[in-house]
């Protein structure tokens, strides 16, 4: 697949007709005190009872539910695909009526505004009218119907009563309000509102996708059991505006376009109450008291997800007092179990198994659900382990999935060329073909593992090179560290045989750093408590005088993961000790099964040890044309999910934790096999992604006098940045940059302030856009996935430059590729390929010995990031200084 130049994408180009419009009512909500309701979906159930069974209880039904179809709620507005005639500007501001349910809150509608296309996608009439003629898209304006031809489409109008969408209702004295071009972000929440309504109707909604709740699959394990879950196919559909490059007449001309992505949507089948009662029959749980103080101990603060609903809770409380038959509704008068039976037609298998579970309803409110329809929202780690094979779709699903939905949005699309259907009745019309873009497949940049070149066949894993490297470094020249080996306590026997293997694996590299013969230290731990306790035990002592400290952390947690491992790791850190942890409960490697398998595993963690002492395992060249020394930045913000506090007793937000990296690389640096690093973390406001121009200047001041670098160019690769963001987070981002870069030489230098050229990419991970072959000779369009090192340049954003770049290309499924936009390009860097360079850096992170899907310096910024969002003080004790050239975070 190397001569590609072209990858078929799950783009479909539309366009808008030339009378497209619509119009946006803000509302204002208010309580009975007179504060703003913030509160969406109050707002929405006072709009429901306002507008559609108050001012219009007396309008048709059969009209109400055809108007229904092309308004759209939005919290603060509402969106309307046409003209509401009790709604004229005139009339506004009009307060809804309300009735008793609304406890004196109300709701009024402000003002309206009347939108047309955005400027980038209007369209002029086919043939410019006379003033004395008029134009009209083949629409109706009093229903939701769109026509193939205009005799359809008058014939229509005269059996009805009804007019057609005229492109000029101004000429017509139709339109009170003057329209206006609408901004993209309005058009685009508009046209996605309409998206979204048409799906709706023809498939089940869970979440922000949408499932054909027919077509589901109960996948088993190799022994024909079931996993537990069950699998559905779920459709993610945007719209949203870019330009295609190609040959074609509206190459580089702004378009709508519509994404649908093919994901699936895991469903447990095994209940809260499967989980307590094992292979006990529920009706005969009886779990004594410390089995009781487990299960507690096990589900309370836990996510649990509805079953009849797939709505998630958080589970404050296990009642192993009530069953659904014996726990009434406060204020109903009625149990649970006839609750469900009567006001949800959910009959329980079980109404008298105990417990019931409490968990966290609206406003904090405690509510009651019966263990039987709630199931854990973590998957099993068996489930996991299955999640490549039972939850990913290769290309042919997709492109069914791709006419599905088209078919969805555009009913007898094969017979009338897009007649029918919300999309086209709104003034939105897709085309027939998907989008092909521009691409190629780039080569493997070149690499070097200890002096030796990494041949192309080893591009996708290079492991078994570096198992042979050595870097040719006698002991006496090196340094030794020394080891400090905390073990569980459950592993007295086999710990230091482990060790053993690690230290020979280690040393065989003949690298500038070695482990000692036996641990300078070793300390015996327990679970949680016992485990940090021993840590902070030595740490207090004078041991912790020695030089070149690292730790060795063999643990044995009862679960797949260790809860004590941020805890240690935070005091380790705080201390500027290097550290290592390895989890026994993923593989005993004290009694290996397998003894291929342990040494595979160990000889991972060998090279992790030396790659966090900074050593460089191997090397990857960067473009010529990019001026040397330069500084590469990396930045990402993590975000702590919510989670359940007993004291405060309801879902507390943790605070985010932003990580920069600075890296830098010097014209003939890969003969030092020693990394040059500098990193921070910020604690941020939670859910804060932004506001980080004070770090990013501090950060990057204080790296470059640590390092002692006087850069001449610096590329940034910022995670986490929507579109919308780009002309203010963005810009206060790189003149924070900028102003780090530029403030003067090295500390006790007197060189002058520089200049130094820059060049900011954001990276976009969680996209839908996929890319498949396009062109190979006797294979259809779209049969295979776009290979690893795929680079499309053919669709770019309206203002930016855009490309796409395929990461890794798993063989079970389609890669997801990133999408990358420059929003800023010195001048002196033009010359610089940005995606080339990219491509380079996707080989370049050190705990992978394979193409990742982003540059080495921002996923080393996610795993710092996400590294310090579970310390107690969201890395803030982190020694930075002692820690720099140092990967401390893998």
């Amino acid at each position: 697949m190397t001569g590609m130049t072209s990858a078929l994408s799950n783009i479909i180009l539309a366009s808008v007709t030339p009378g497209f419009q619509f119009y946006l009512y803000s509302v204002n909500c208010q309580d009975s005190n007179g504060d703003v309701i913030d509160s969406r979906h109050r707002r929405k159930f006072l709009f429901d009872a306002g507008f559609w069974d108050g001012l219009l209880k007396d309008m048709p039904p059969k009209e109400r539910e055809d108007l229904r179809r092309v308004v759209f709620f939005n919290g603060s507005f509402f969106f309307s695909g046409r003209r509401i005639s009790v709604l004229e500007p005139e009339y506004l501001p009009l307060k809804l009526p309300s009735g008793e349910k609304a406890e004196g809150d109300q709701i009024k509608v402000m003002q309206m505004v009347h939108y047309l296309a955005p400027t980038e996608l209007q369209q002029a009439p086919p043939d410019p009218t006379k003033p004395e003629e008029i134009s009209f898209d083949n629409r109706c304006s009093n229903c939701t119907k769109a026509f193939a031809d205009v005799g359809s489409l008058l014939q229509h109008c005269q059996q009805a009563g009804h007019a057609p969408v005229y492109t000029d209702q101004a000429k017509l004295g139709l339109s009170q309000v003057q329209p206006r071009a609408a901004q993209l972000e309005v058009f685009t929440a508009y046209v996605n509102g309409a998206l979204q309504r048409a799906l709706w109707e023809r498939l089940a909604r869970w979440g922000s996708e949408f499932i054909d709740p027919t077509n589901v699959t109960e996948p088993k394990d190799r022994k024909g059991n079931g996993l537990g879950v069950r699998v559905y196919e779920a459709f993610s559909c945007q719209l949203g505006c870019l330009r295609p490059d190609g040959d074609g007449a509206t190459a580089g001309q702004a378009h709508l376009a519509l994404t649908v992505d093919l994901r699936a949507k895991i469903v447990r089948t095994m209940s809260v109450l499967d989980h307590l009662c094992g292979k006990t029959d529920p009706m005969h749980y009886r779990p004594s008291h410390s089995e009781q103080e487990r299960a507690k101990r096990d589900w309370i603060g836990e996510v649990v997800i509805s079953m009849h609903d797939k709505k998630c809770y958080s589970v404050t409380d296990l009642v192993f007092d009530h069953s659904a038959t014996s726990l009434p509704i406060e204020g109903l008068g009625i149990s649970h179990a006839d609750y469900f039976l009567k006001r949800k037609n959910i009959a329980l298998k079980y109404p008298d198994a105990k417990p019931m579970i409490a968990v966290l309803g609206r406003r904090n409110q405690t509510i009651y659900l019966p263990a039987e329809l709630v199931a854990g929202n973590e998957l099993e780690r068996r489930v996991k382990e299955q999640l490549p094979m039972i939850a990913s779709y290769k290309p042919e699903a997709r492109n069914a999935a791709i006419e599905k939905i088209r078919s969805y949005l555009i009913p007898g699309a094969q017979k009338t060329k897009g007649a029918g259907g919300l999309l086209p009745a709104l003034g939105i019309v897709l085309q027939d073909d998907r989008l092909k873009a521009k691409a190629q497949v780039l080569p493997l940049p070149m690499m070097l593992a200890a002096g030796v070149t990494i041949p192309k066949e080893r591009g996708e894993n290079w492991a078994p090179m570096l198992n042979r490297a050595s870097f040719n470094i006698q002991p006496r020249s090196s340094n030794t560290l020394a080891v400090v080996l905390v073990y569980n306590e459950k592993l007295e026997r086999g710990a230091k045989q482990v060790y053993g293997k690690l230290k020979s694996l280690v040393n065989n590299f003949n690298a500038a750093y070695r482990f000692s013969e036996e641990p300078v230290q070793m300390i015996r731990a327990g679970d949680r408590e016992r485990h940090w306790g021993a840590v902070e035990k030595y740490l207090s002592g004078a041991s912790q005088d020695f030089e070149n400290v690292f730790v060795l952390d063999f643990n044995k947690p009862r679960g797949s993961s260790d809860p004590a491992y941020p805890v240690v790791k935070q005091m380790l850190t705080r201390h500027g000790f290097l550290s290592q942890f390895v989890n026994f409960n993923t593989y005993q490697h004290d009694q290996p099964r397998d003894q291929k398998r342990s040494n595979i595993i160990l000889q991972g963690v060998a090279r992790q040890i030396l790659q966090k002492t900074g050593t460089r395992l191997w090397w990857v060249k960067i473009p010529q044309s990019l001026p040397t020394p330069t500084v590469f930045i990396g930045v990402d913000v993590f975000h702590a999910p919510r989670v359940y506090d007993p004291v405060q007793k309801k879902r507390v937000a943790k605070a985010s934790c932003a990580a920069i990296i600075v890296q830098v690389m010097r014209n003939g640096s890969e003969s030092t096999n020693q990394v040059e690093l500098y990193s921070e973390t910020f604690a941020r406001e939670p859910g804060n992604e932004f506001e980080l121009g004070d770090a990013l200047k501090a950060t990057v001041a204080k790296a470059l006098k640590e390092l002692q670098v006087t850069p001449q160019s610096c590329v940034v690769w910022r995670d986490g940045i929507g579109d919308s963001a780009f002309k203010s987070a963005a810009k206060e981002e790189i003149d924070a940059i900028r102003a780090g870069l530029n403030g003067g030489g090295p500390a006790g230098s007197d060189e002058p302030a520089r200049d130094v050229p820059l060049s900011y990419v954001v990276c976009q991970k969680r996209i839908d856009t996929k890319f498949l072959t396009s062109g190979i000779p006797n294979e259809p369009d779209g049969k295979y996935g776009a290979p690893s090192g795929t680079l499309v340049e053919g669709i770019q954003g309206l203002e930016h430059e855009t490309f796409y770049l395929n990461g890794r290309a798993p063989p079970y499924s389609t890669a997801k590729p990133v999408r990358y936009i420059v929003v800023k390009r010195d001048e002196k860097l033009q010359q610089v390929p940005i995606p080339q360079l990219t491509w380079g850096l996707c080989h370049d992170y050190p705990n992978w010995t394979g193409p990742i899907k982003v540059p080495s310096v921002v996923q080393m910024a996610h795993k710092l990031a996400e590294l310090g969002g579970g310390f107690a003080d969201c890395g803030g004790s982190i020694d930075a200084s002692r820690l720099k050239n140092k990967v401390h975070f893998l």
